[in-house]
């Protein structure tokens, strides 16, 4: 794999990146009969169309609201791209000003960790920009995050292309990180997920085990990679400490503005039939 696809780190996202405080105290989900607990399901099907509207969110949006949306970016439920039904759509431009990114989120009950160590994202995908010769950045994330402040990133991944590379040419690469034990997130070499088509569906099944602080495996469109070698990302609290957070507290969906490499474009992710699932 060419590792100049795997530019965009999640911290891009995540780093400097203030979480909204949670408008309630966490409710642990725990069941010791269980051995997987689902943690959220959706297929977004039967959310209202329309916009994503800022904390709590829209009536008949299930939650889900938009922490940052500076015009012409925008979040949304509709149905005109669709695995099946109704998805998930966040759109971003060269012309935002400010090049703020496009954020929607949801909250979650955070799962006991410590009695469901294994996380599970499961989630389709369609990425599209307007120009494929273009050659700056296409940036999307789709985060786990939260405590014990709001910030820490449990398990997430990035969707990248462009970087100097025309988009046509560069596809849609899937972006993970890990801490390399001393001082920094890294980019994994990832074999699957790489030069993916554009405007097509693709799924993304990514599993990490909290307990062993490890990746299991990466799933993208039935290939499979195992990362179990591979670190689990770490955040830095103060200079030179880093640490790993504890809490899964919320759904984080970003697609972020471009304008390097003296091009524009803009920029649409579509998020459908998304699961979050813990087991032992």
């Amino acid at each position: 794999m060419n590792t100049k696809y795997l530019f965009l780190m999640l911290g891009l996202f995540l780093s400097g990146f203030v979480a909204a405080p949670l408008s309630h105290s966490p409710v642990m989900i725990s069941s010791k009969d269980k051995k997987q607990i689902v943690v959220y399901k959706t297929n977004f099907n039967s959310l209202n169309r329309g916009l994503t509207q800022p904390f709590p969110g829209a009536n008949g949006q299930d939650a889900w609201f938009s922490e940052l949306a500076v015009s012409p970016g925008y979040g949304e439920i509709q149905k005109k791209i669709a695995h099946s039904g109704q998805a998930l759509h966040e759109f971003t431009s060269s012309s935002v000003p400010g090049l703020y990114q496009t954020v929607d989120k949801r909250l979650i009950a955070a799962p006991d960790l410590s009695q469901y160590p294994v996380i599970k994202i499961q989630v389709d995908f369609y990425a599209h920009t307007s120009d494929l010769n273009a050659r700056n950045i296409f940036g999307a994330v789709l985060a786990l995050t939260g405590g014990p402040h709001p910030g820490f990133e449990i398990l997430a991944f990035s969707l990248n292309s462009g970087n100097g590379t025309p988009k046509g040419e560069a596809g849609v690469n899937i972006g993970l990180s890990t801490f390399n034990g001393i001082d920094n997130n890294e980019p994994i070499p990832l074999q699957v997920g790489q030069n993916l088509a554009w405007d097509k569906w693709h799924r993304i099944v990514l599993v990490a085990n909290q307990y062993e602080d490890r990746y299991v495996s990466l799933k993208v469109d039935g290939h499979v990679e195992d990362l179990s070698a591979f670190a689990l990302p770490r955040s830095e609290v103060s200079i030179g400490v880093w640490e790993r957070g504890m809490l899964m507290e919320e759904i984080q969906a970003v697609i972020a503005p471009n304008m390097d490499f003296e091009s524009v474009s803009e920029d649409d992710i579509y998020w459908d039939n998304l699961q979050i699932t813990v087991s032992r």
